[in-house]
């Protein structure tokens, strides 16, 4: 049963949140009409100057428009439907700079048409030309995107005047959608469509390190949250004062990993063409004084602005004081041990508690002493470094901020797994008939009782976890690189880093064992507190 909430509080907060997503493509459009489209390691020489300018009368009128609104809003107390008209004035401004931003691009292409800096019979390329960088592919029509921005940033003002003005209805996320969401969402659909999202971003990076392509995934995501905030039971779970910040931290992590991936695409595609990478191009040294102090003051000037900002417009997540006999439903650890937690539905305390992230600290602390690679060493690049980069970005996204995603917003009442826009019933009960390998293999495959003696009974499992701690190795040293390990770094570090990986990639696997056989343990002993 779903629920929407239209009340005026909601439909005023989405008006000013398709605001925000109206300026940003405003800005977008801008940007692509007049500013200087030079790329990351692009060549300028043999370019004209650029005629492309910001017309003044834009930003006095843009700036302009937001700076009136911003003394209606303080002056709120005695101004009738101050937040109405500060809006509207809102809205005026991201029109304008919309409209007029199509239009100057237009005009400006049909002069390059007329013959005005194009090709070399006139003037030669200038400034005012696309240059992308080498690997992602070729120069854009910037009429073309300044207008699909614009047009975005128009439809977005559009929906968020439809929210402001109206006090009953808007734009909602069709129940069907909803429906099918809730319906695809589980375990196991997650974690294998957070795998398959990997593996597309890895085999289509050039295409995801695109601008035009972020931003148009960029603004699918703005679209989707928007609607999905009528409804009561999303809205609900994101906006709580704990799972704030991990939105924040959603948008951070894929901001940064794609800054990256994008600089990699583009150091591979130079280096394969024999030309230096982004970072050879920028080998001026930073001085200690005073440019890293003051950029750090600033840094933590802006950053303590932004968190007295935070306390004040977010309550602090208190509750009532800690008691033995009233424990939360669900009851979850801060978000950074959510992963943690996550393993602990997999595998034992000992496991999941203090093995593996003791592996994960060692694993990191032995990655110089493993790593015989040295190139990639102070520059991005994937094709030099696939092996490492692939392991480690896997172990984070997918093994980490994956499961602190599900564990904060799809783990609810009884540690059930929600739907997004399903209700967190306290009542919700899913029968799991959860079975040890010992029963799969006495009880249902060969159809007898278990045997009393705790070797015997164990043996299946004994058998399963040594063969894949001990035939694996060997097996993984026939592959091509693995091989490379081996000569470059000798046995010690092979097995080491096979170890590793072994314990790795236990975790999905016994994910994957959980969802589809209802597996719990391999390794059942329960009267020694041994279990795997």
């Amino acid at each position: 049963m779903h629920h929407l909430d239209m009340s005026p509080g909601v439909m005023t907060g989405l008006a000013w949140y398709y605001l925000l997503a109206s300026v940003l493509n405003a800005a977008a459009a801008a940007y692509v009409a007049y500013m200087e489209l030079v790329s990351e390691g692009a060549s300028r020489v043999g370019l004209a100057p650029r005629t492309r300018h910001l017309p003044s009368w834009l930003v006095y009128t843009f700036f302009g428009l937001y700076g009136l609104a911003t003394l209606v809003i303080l002056g709120r107390g005695v101004l009738p439907n101050a937040m109405l008209v500060a809006y509207l004035l809102c809205a005026a401004g991201n029109i304008v700079m919309a409209l007029a931003a199509g239009a100057d691009a237009a005009h400006f292409a049909e002069v390059h048409d007329a013959g005005h800096g194009r090709g070399a019979e006139v003037h030669g390329p200038s400034l005012d030309d696309h240059l992308p960088a080498i690997g992602l592919g070729k120069p854009i029509n910037r009429t073309l995107w300044t207008l699909i921005w614009g047009v975005i940033a128009v439809l977005f003002q559009a929906m968020g005047l439809t929210y402001m003005l109206s006090h009953e209805s808007g734009p909602i996320l069709p129940l069907f959608v909803r429906d099918a969401v809730d319906f695809v969402s589980g375990p196991t659909t997650f974690f294998v469509g957070s795998t398959l999202g990997f593996i597309l971003m890895l085999a289509y990076r050039r295409t995801f390190a695109n601008g035009l392509v972020a931003w148009g995934l960029v603004n699918a995501l703005l679209l989707l949250f928007g609607l999905s905030m009528t409804d009561w039971d999303f809205r609900d779970i994101v906006t709580k004062p704990d799972n704030v910040p991990i939105v924040g931290m959603i948008v951070l992590v894929g901001f940064f990993t794609w800054i990256s991936l994008r600089r990699a695409v583009i150091n591979d595609a130079r280096m394969a063409q024999g030309l230096p990478n982004l970072e050879e191009l920028e080998p001026d040294k930073t001085l200690t004084w005073p440019d890293l102090v003051y950029t750090e003051l600033i840094a933590m000037v802006a950053q303590t602005i932004f968190l007295v900002v935070w306390a004040i417009a977010l309550q602090a997540p208190l509750e009532q004081p800690a008691s033995s006999t009233v424990a939360p439903n669900p009851s979850k650890a801060p978000w950074y041990f959510l992963g943690l937690q996550e393993m602990l539905v997999y595998f034992d305390p000992w496991m999941a508690g203090v093995v593996l992230p003791t592996l994960i600290i060692v694993g990191l602390m032995a990655i110089p002493f493993i790593d015989t690679n040295k190139s990639g060493n102070g520059y991005y690049t994937i094709n030099q470094r696939k092996f490492a980069y692939i392991t480690f970005q896997y172990g984070f996204l997918i093994l980490w901020v994956v499961l602190i995603v599900l564990g904060t917003f799809l783990r609810g009442p009884n540690w059930n797994f929600f739907g997004p826009y399903e209700y967190w019933d306290l009542h919700k009960v899913i029968p799991l008939n959860n079975v040890n390998l010992s029963e799969i293999v006495w009880l249902q495959l060969l159809g007898t009782a278990k045997p009393d003696n705790i070797l015997v009974r164990e043996a299946p499992g004994f058998l399963v976890v040594g063969a894949y701690l001990a035939l694996v190795p060997p097996l993984l040293a026939k592959v091509p690189f693995f091989k490379k390990v081996i000569t470059q770094g000798g046995w010690l570090r092979y097995f080491v880093l096979s170890g590793l990986i072994l314990f790795m990639a236990s975790l999905p696997i016994k994910m994957v064992l959980r969802w589809t056989l209802n597996l719990k343990y391999i390794i059942a002993i329960p009267e020694y507190f041994f279990n795997i």
